[in-house]
């Protein structure tokens, strides 16, 4: 592995222990993010439709936090 993804892994860490649902609930939104971008791509959409990209991260995000 890289010295750049491991100083990142590192940080990610270091941020679960210290603020573990902010952590999770940026790395579930994230996540949610990248999965719909690669199934726009799939489904064969032209363009990302980045407002339904964003909304399910926020959504994603928002969940963790109630």
């Amino acid at each position: 592995m890289s010295d750049y993804a491991k100083d990142a892994w590192r940080k990610y860490l270091i941020q679960l222990q210290a603020h573990p649902l902010r952590t999770k609930a940026i790395t579930a939104g994230v996540l949610a993010g990248c999965s719909d971008a690669i199934a726009q791509k799939i489904a064969g959409v032209k363009k990302i439709q980045f407002r339904r990209l964003l909304l399910l991260m926020v959504r994603s995000y928002s969940l963790l936090l109630l």
